[in-house]
């Protein structure tokens, strides 16, 4: 049903009733055109890259530097290799480098978000060394001149079908903060980016040890082949037995999947009188694995020597490699290369220690 606008009676009333609409309409009509205009006009957020033209200097990348409220580490190019200065010039992982290095070229701004100096922790974006929980990065190229610096902080969200994340951060000399989207998972602990992966020793290989614990006699493991899956303990006291089949297995493969928690530099811990574990693979390499207590952590070294010219490559490979380094094992790593001979066997079933005690059983 329509409805008509009943217009008064009086002319000249009905010519302002008119007139006055009119206007109404017209003044709404100017109103709707310069809103259009003014947001047709108005500059629009562009998403861009927030370290400008960084992909194209990736090849001239020297130095990632990450600093936390506990403390600061650099991860630097030297002849070819990725070190961490902090741990002696230890090799990084060249995986976490190269991850690190494209997220923070592939680091995309979505929008802008707070300005304001006193909302940035609510968004993970202190400066640590004003005892925040941002984590700031800064790349260098090889001469030391910078390529920028960012501060890191909350995520948003979980990753995207593409793995990537969305982040808050921000400039480290500005409040302006920016939700950000890359590949880019920051680790901020520096034993996340030692390279774990410096000495491979496949289980096939290994024939056997020769195992000196710290307390108990020494002993030898051995299997005939590499198709023998279980090991044997060539010293087996008389009248005892294994614990099962399999429970030397660990102890004579320790050095497989070989795996620590930390790096340093050997001379700072006293191998003199340390328990060892010596790895025999069946091309005549061998693996003299040496473990010092220093407080509740427990330290080993790697050396090898070769019984064929073969194996002393290899073996020269290896100590240039990690010569003189010392690794900070997990516990049951520990366990697996030093167990003493009485854990692999059966427990000794008690005995009657008197004639009456016997006719009790």
């Amino acid at each position: 049903m329509a409805y008509a606008i009943a217009l008064p009676r009086d002319p000249k009333r009905r010519q302002l009733t008119i007139l006055t609409g009119t206007t109404a309409l017209a003044l709404a009509l100017a109103a709707a055109a310069v809103f259009q205009q003014s947001s047709s006009t108005a500059p629009q957020f562009q998403e861009h890259p927030f370290f400008a033209g960084l992909t194209d200097r990736l090849p001239q990348l020297g130095e990632i530097a990450i600093t936390t409220k506990s403390g600061a580490f650099h991860v630097r190019l030297q002849q070819g290799k990725w070190v961490i200065a902090e741990r002696n010039n230890f090799p990084a992982d060249p995986g976490q480098v190269r991850s690190i290095a494209l997220g923070l070229a592939d680091l995309t701004v979505l929008e802008p978000k707070t300005g304001r100096a006193d909302w940035l922790s609510y968004v993970g974006l202190i400066a640590p060394d004003k005892g925040g929980d941002a984590i700031a990065v800064k790349i260098s190229d090889t001469t030391g001149k910078s390529f920028g610096e960012m501060l890191a902080g909350h995520t948003e969200g979980g990753a995207d079908a593409l793995g990537r994340n969305t982040l808050y951060v921000r400039r480290s000399d500005e409040n302006q903060s920016w939700l950000a989207r890359g590949s880019l998972t920051l680790k901020s602990n520096i034993t996340d980016w030692l390279d774990r992966n410096v000495l491979n020793i496949s289980r096939d290989r290994i024939k056997g040890a020769s195992v000196t614990p710290e307390k108990g006699p020494s002993y030898n493991l051995a299997r005939d082949s590499k198709d023998q899956p279980d090991f044997k303990l060539l010293d087996m006291p008389a009248g005892r037995s294994l614990s099962f089949d399999g429970s030397p297995d660990g102890v004579a493969g320790a050095i497989a999947s070989f795996t620590f928690d930390d790096a340093a530099k050997a001379d700072q811990f006293d191998f003199s009188k340390a328990p060892q574990s010596v790895e025999h693979t069946f091309d005549g390499l061998d693996l003299t694995v040496k473990i010092a207590t220093k407080g509740m952590e427990h330290w080993a070294t790697v050396t090898a020597a070769g019984a064929n010219p073969a194996a002393q490559t290899e073996a020269a490979k290896i100590n240039a490699s990690i010569g003189g380094w010392a690794f900070k094992l997990p516990d049951d790593k520990v366990t697996q290369f030093i167990s003493d001979r009485e854990t692999l066997l059966k427990p000794v079933d008690e005995k009657p220690s008197t004639p009456a005690a016997a006719a009790k059983k």
